[in-house]
């Protein structure tokens, strides 16, 4: 379940809208100004993104790897994170 707000009413509703993570799983996107730009999430959540980041890296450690054994220009782990967008 994902929930959009207003800052000004994150702000008000702010320890609600942790409980919820925290007991339901809620996502919940806040909104200034009518973009998006943050949300608040469960540790369930954080400690999933946590892994899926760790398995990325050695996804591309793997990739940077095998293009280091490779003749020509060769690229970084972090040049390779850039490239992926993840910097």
């Amino acid at each position: 379940m994902m929930t959009t707000i207003a800052i000004t009413q994150a702000r008000n509703d702010f320890s609600n809208i942790v409980n919820r993570a925290f007991n339901i799983n809620e996502r919940t996107i806040i909104a200034k100004k009518g973009k998006n730009v943050a949300a608040i999430i469960g540790m369930e959540d954080l400690d999933f993104l946590k892994n899926l980041e760790a398995a990325e890296d050695m996804v591309l450690a793997e990739m940077a790897d095998e293009a280091m054994k490779e003749a020509g220009e060769n690229i970084s782990l972090e040049e390779m994170k850039k490239n992926f967008g993840r910097c």
